[in-house]
């Protein structure tokens, strides 16, 4: 084996950074986080500072080296993954003009209606992959244009997040096409920038980056930030991605047959697919890959993991403090209590809308919801009702993904859900498809150092990457009789879903 024997994957979140020194065999060496701050000049806006990334990247990576006790040298390369969506304003001389409007902010929902009487929504669809969305880059790019139009005359060049950071460490400017394919300006066909949505929009097409695959190599890491960081001038760094397809990549999910689920605040289905297959109705966006020759589509479930966190926090606190307290982890608690409730939890259902409804229903009118308790029903009832609520959510986006031709034989997930096993078996039990863990559930960090593997040559295919680097810590496979009970209840909780769609409308949100 050669000297230099690591790879860095540095994932830049929106709440934090987190960097992880990896083997070659995808074993982490070291971890290191630092906090992003979110600011809210309004409430509706969401802003950050380009340099708090930076500098968050670079404390992460000085940690890194130092907890791990090596060298610089001994990094192999790097790759950094992010946020999507976000867009980082520069001057001729790459300086910031102003923060980052990120993927939280809503300010451009007028300029979201604008672009909907300039393209007609069938042509974004087919070119971009995605429907218009104010979440977009492209339509936050036309606010600055029209209400920062002192910024807009200063601008040489548009980044995404991970490139800022791909920029600081290399001085080059470049973007991927995984997170192209999330400004609604690019083809995601032609793998290149759209020249119509560009010239209707009024955007030039010089003010976005250069597109490389995001296993290509960028740049090299400077002089001045290897003595401010410890890595080794000229270490190769990955153009990298979009933090979703990263994670994917981390799971090993990169070929059609497995989907991968990532989870959190929400879970997103990621779909692996051989070529960009559009879903004509707008509510599933496909997007680019961050591997050579995939697509993927991307289906996200709003508030799973933020249900439960949402319980804890206004109901059962002080047990579940103290449990922790006491050396208990809150999911090892959440199974304790929840195990004990048969199936079904007694005709206690949850619908988890507490900010509307994306997949699978698709109702922005919807909201949470617990159906069917009486004096009877428990707090172990009421965590039971979140975990098989959520469950038939996945269930219910497999169906429309059979809708739309995808077959599909495994599951994988990472993210914070992983962490209750009794969760992973109701889930399984609900979709009746098995249901890998992998070993490294932060998935993001372990994709990004792949992708500074291959852009290094320390992997030479794609597929014998994930098989050498990925590995599986559990499998959790479907119990029959299980599954035909929760058929049963699946039926009575979608029926019940019908009417309460119904009442939603008389709420005035």
């Amino acid at each position: 084996m050669v000297k230099s024997s690591y790879l860095l994957g540095i994932d830049s979140g929106t709440t934090s950074c987190k960097t992880v020194l990896y083997t070659l065999d995808g074993e982490p060496v070291a971890t290191a986080s630092a906090p992003h701050k979110i600011y809210h000049p309004q409430p509706s806006w969401a802003e950050q500072d380009p340099d708090d990334w930076w500098r968050s990247a670079v404390k992460t990576i000085k940690n890194v080296i130092k907890r791990a006790n090596i060298k610089g040298e001994d990094i192999t390369g790097i790759s950094v993954d992010s946020q999507r969506e976000a867009v980082v304003s520069l001057d001729n001389q790459g300086k910031k003009l102003s923060n980052s409007i990120i993927w939280l902010d809503q300010r451009a929902i007028p300029q979201q209606e604008k672009i909907k009487n300039i393209l007609p929504l069938n042509d974004v669809l087919s070119i971009t992959g995605v429907p218009i969305d104010f979440i977009f880059s492209a339509p936050k790019i036309l606010w600055i244009k029209e209400e920062r139009t002192n910024i807009y005359r200063k601008i040489s060049k548009f980044l995404c997040a991970k490139d800022y950071i791909v920029y600081k460490l290399t001085g080059e400017m470049f973007t991927d096409y995984s997170m192209a394919s999330r400004t609604m300006l690019f083809d995601i066909k032609k793998l290149c920038w759209s020249e119509k949505i560009c010239n209707e929009l009024g955007i030039s097409i010089d003010l976005l980056p250069p597109v490389k695959g995001s296993w290509e190599v960028a740049g090299e890491v400077s002089s001045a930030v290897a003595r401010l960081t410890g890595l080794k001038k000229g270490t190769p760094v990955a153009c990298g991605g979009g933090d979703r397809p990263c994670e994917a990549l981390g799971a090993g999910v990169v070929n059609v047959g497995t989907v991968n689920i990532g989870t959190g605040t929400g879970s997103v289905f990621e779909v692996p697919l051989l070529q960009p297959r559009i879903d004509t109705s707008g509510r599933i966006d496909c997007c680019c890959h961050v591997i050579p020759d995939r697509w993927e589509y991307e289906i996200l479930v709003n508030s799973t993991g933020a249900s439960l966190s949402w319980f804890t926090d206004n109901f059962g606190f002080k047990k579940i403090t103290k449990a922790e307290n006491n050396g208990v982890p809150q999911y090892k608690f959440f199974d304790e209590e929840a195990s004990i409730v048969d199936a079904g939890a007694n005709n206690l259902f949850y619908y988890p809308y507490l900010w509307g409804a994306r997949a699978p229903v698709f109702n922005p009118k919807a909201r949470g919801v617990f159906f069917g308790f009486s004096h009877g029903h428990t707090r172990a009832h009421f965590i039971r009702a979140i975990l098989e609520g959520v469950a038939f959510q996945y269930l219910e986006v497999l169906k429309i993904l059979m809708t739309m031709g995808v077959s599909v034989s495994k599951f994988r997930m990472v993210g914070g859900e992983t962490k209750s096993a009794l969760w992973n078996r109701i889930k399984a039990d609900v979709i009746n498809i098995p249901i890998e863990i992998p070993r490294v559930t932060e998935a993001a960090s372990l994709g990004s150092a792949i992708l500074a593997g291959l852009a290094t040559k320390m992997f030479t295919d794609v597929n014998k990457a994930v098989e050498t680097v990925v590995k599986v810590g559990a499998v959790y496979e479907p119990r029959k009789d299980l599954h035909g009970k929760y058929q049963r209840i699946y039926k009575t909780y979608w029926r019940i879903y019908t009417l309460l769609e119904k009442a939603f409308n008389e709420l005035n949100w």
